[in-house]
């Protein structure tokens, strides 16, 4: 099934002009235009389908302003999917005009392919380890190049020496538990935090599942949508889908926020889908809601905040779990932040393209993390927690991000 931009014709009529979407964008508290709102992104979508419009340029740059954190969704009175309308927009003006070559490759070469990107990763971890990313940097050749290149090297995380996948062939693991579950490697935890996988299996194993990890899953998709690749991200779902299908587990467990709000979404891309996503979890909503969190005896004496992924708690609704499993951590004192749901400003690739604006949105962020003398701010997305880990390294904070599984594994 294909959708048009025309299909979302309904959609586009529901809003009210009402404003409230304002208080909450967090572009719009940084640039103050209306076509940065969601109230100005609808009507704009509205026009393109009325023909009024067409995919100009400046569309398709007012589009890419949009962090997909769906806060103007969840405050907004007649339930506008703004997120789903832009997405379509982005979608129409792909067709139309085509990618980017760098994008089109990156998106049909390298993020579907598992060998690529462990490829890749050697790479940027010789880069970074090797002395040659100070080099480089000390001498100024890539902001010569380009500032924007300049800015999206900083914001390249650490890679890790091996990648997870490597790993885990080496990895013993149970071979039988009360409950079978299949764990979704993210392209991120793979890549550049192989510990947090390692967590997330002895975590479950400890609560007594069977963890099988499928070897060829790929990519989620999200990057296709993201950039108006639907038929893409289709293809991708569906090799995924029956991949894990086969598998034959009881539970489809994520440790990715955006992989498992991505993976939920499957149905709307495929139909025959919808059996696949009542099954898929994200890791701190299965182990409370399905079995049951227990700790380990280990203490943790530290303080943690809680930063909500917009793609965990507005996408997936899972926002009480994540802070169950930290107050059950021994010795850890939770001190929940202001402004926990609002977008630190990551979205992908949205710190890359956008690097000053996300770095603007995240530095209200980190404002917040500090009022409540956080040592520790726990996440679910590694989107986030590159964003929030760089921020931290550029202001000299003396803070760290971990995934809430990772601390509790700590316990044990």
């Amino acid at each position: 099934m294909t959708q048009s931009i025309s299909d979302f014709q309904e959609e586009s009529f529901k809003c009210i002009r009402c404003g409230l979407c304002q208080m909450v964008c967090p572009i719009y508290a940084e640039l103050g235009s209306e076509p940065a709102v969601a109230r100005g992104k609808v009507r704009l979508v509205k026009e393109l389908i009325d023909g009024n419009i067409t995919a100009s340029p400046r569309l398709k740059e007012i589009m890419e302003l949009c962090l997909n954190c769906k806060a103007c969704v969840a405050n907004c009175p007649p339930m506008v999917n703004t997120d789903k309308l832009v997405l379509a927009a982005r979608a129409h003006i792909a067709e139309k005009d085509g990618l980017p070559f760098p994008v089109k490759a990156a998106l049909h070469n390298f993020l579907p392919s598992n060998d690529m990107q462990g490829f890749a990763a050697q790479i940027a971890y010789f880069y970074q380890t090797s002395g040659l990313q100070k080099l480089v940097r000390a001498s100024g050749i890539i902001g010569a190049v380009s500032a924007d290149m300049a800015q999206q090297e900083r914001l390249m995380p650490n890679f890790a020496p091996r990648t997870f996948r490597s790993i885990l062939s080496q990895r013993p693991q149970k071979k039988s538990g009360k409950i079978r579950v299949a764990y979704f490697l993210s392209c991120m935890t793979n890549m550049v935090n192989p510990a947090l996988g390692g967590a997330v299996i002895d975590v479950l194993e400890r609560h007594g599942c069977e963890v099988i990890v499928p070897p060829d899953v790929q990519c989620c998709g999200t990057p296709h949508l993201a950039y108006g690749d639907r038929e893409m991200a289709k293809k991708l779902a569906a090799h995924n889908v029956k991949l894990l299908t086969e598998i034959g587990a009881e539970a489809i467990v994520v440790d990715c926020a955006t992989c498992g709000g991505t993976l939920k979404e499957y149905g709307e891309l495929l139909p025959e889908a919808a059996d696949f996503t009542q099954k898929v979890r994200d890791v701190s909503e299965f182990l409370v809601d399905t079995i049951g969190v227990k700790a380990g005896n280990k203490p943790i004496e530290t303080i943690v905040t809680y930063h909500d992924s917009c793609h965990l708690n507005r996408g997936q609704g899972v926002k009480a779990q994540p802070r169950e499993i930290l107050k059950a951590i021994p010795g850890l004192i939770f001190n929940e932040m202001p402004e926990s749901d609002r977008c630190c400003g990551g979205a992908g690739s949205f710190g890359m393209t956008h690097y000053e604006l996300s770095q603007r949105i995240l530095d209200r962020k980190l404002n917040n993390a500090a009022t409540v003398n956080a040592a520790i701010i726990a996440t679910g997305c590694p989107a986030c927690r590159m964003q929030i880990n760089h921020g931290i390294a550029c202001r000299n904070l003396p803070m760290t991000v971990e995934h809430p599984i990772e601390l509790l594994a700590k316990t044990f």
